[in-house]
């Protein structure tokens, strides 16, 4: 018995690479700036939260796809 191949689409493709860009920003600014020390800890913290959230948010909206209502 075959296995059905999952087709992906760019736009969950460009979704996942939203979702890992965020991961990486919220690891390089704001875990690694504020070891660092070198920029006000505030600024890294509000800073790398606030990217990690939007590019997160907008990988998972892309991600999503519209279920279509079908009628039997």
């Amino acid at each position: 018995m075959k296995k059905p191949i999952k087709q992906t689409d760019l736009r969950e493709n460009i979704g996942k690479i939203l979702i890992d860009c965020g991961k990486l920003i919220f690891a390089g600014i704001f875990l690694g700036g504020v070891l660092r020390g070198e920029i006000p800890h505030t600024i890294l913290i509000v800073g790398g939260f606030a990217f990690a959230i939007i590019f997160c948010s907008i990988g998972l909206w892309a991600i999503t796809k519209e279920k279509k209502n079908e009628e039997r």
